[in-house]
């Protein structure tokens, strides 16, 4: 049975249409949902995790209806909001925590220890200091480790790294990792390179799902007419071929082999430093794909 299963959703706020007869299933693994802002990724979390009525379609998780069975889902999922805030400033990191995991029904003893252990597992060094001293990343993480703390067969998690510096995304993807060996995990990130890394299964959403694949398949899915890319380290004109600028690098995209030999010779003979690269997610993006 796949975890999550939607037909045909769609979501309409007066004249303006969110989600447009969005169809997939998701089944086990780190699923990625990826796509430009206003995509509706938000509006398909919300509505997977029963805060948000569909004006139509179905959608079921864990093989519960979402608008019959919404209680059967909240008690096996957990869920991080892209926007959330902690509302109690004496409270501590720790005893978050702890009374989220009382609240999810777990006794005395074992939400002490569960919260001990994730305080040592996202490395909240600052566990025992009241909220209100700590900064918007560190109370990210907090509230990151007080999800996950809890055993939830689904966790959905919108845009888990926002605020996190390098380390604490990288320590994250790692948590990601081994816990989706017991569970799968729904997430949607602006970092498309971790998104490419450390998910087994991608979504490209924009109203509606344009693709779903691997991540090494994606890019080759949606840009069928390239199949490798160059990349400059400095700035050179090039005409008959198409590029992309993007800070300090040019990307250009052969069509063809034949293509490829020829851009070869021509930076080869100017001296111009490049590099061929296999095509990524982030292509998509510097395609503009987005706004076709």
């Amino acid at each position: 049975m796949p975890t999550v299963e939607v037909y045909g959703l769609t979501k309409r706020f007066g004249s303006v249409t969110a989600l447009e007869d969005v169809t997939f299933e998701v089944d086990g693994d780190i699923v990625g949902l990826i796509g430009p802002n206003g995509a509706g990724k938000t509006t398909l979390i919300k509505i997977l995790t029963t805060q948000l009525k569909p004006t139509s379609g179905t959608a079921r998780v864990l093989g519960f209806d979402v608008l019959k069975e919404p209680m059967e889902i909240k008690r096996r999922i957990a869920l991080l909001p892209q926007e959330v805030r902690a509302h109690f400033y004496t409270l501590t990191p720790r005893e978050y925590i702890y009374h989220y995991l009382r609240m999810r029904g777990l006794p005395r003893s074992k939400a002490k220890g569960k919260a001990s252990e994730w305080v040592e597992k996202l490395n909240l060094y600052y566990a025992d200091r009241p909220i209100v001293e700590l900064s918007s990343g560190m109370v990210r993480k907090a509230l990151l480790a007080m999800v996950l703390a809890y055993d939830a067969e689904l966790y959905f998690l919108d845009e888990p790294t926002v605020g996190l510096d390098p380390s604490a995304r990288f320590e994250l993807w790692d948590v990601l990792r081994e816990k989706s060996e017991n569970a799968t995990i729904f997430l949607t990130s602006h970092y498309v390179d971790e998104i490419s890394r450390v998910c087994d299964e991608v979504m490209l959403l924009r109203r509606r799902v344009l693709l779903k694949g691997k991540p090494e398949e994606i890019a080759r899915l949606y840009l069928p007419h390239f199949r490798k890319k160059v990349v400059l380290f400095e700035s050179f004109e090039l005409e008959g071929f198409t590029s992309k600028r993007a800070g300090r690098y040019t990307f250009v995209y052969p069509a063809s082999e034949t293509e490829l030999r020829e851009l070869e010779g021509l930076l080869l003979d100017k001296g111009v430093p490049f590099r061929v690269e296999e095509l990524t997610i982030e292509d998509l993006f510097l395609m503009g794909w987005e706004h076709d």
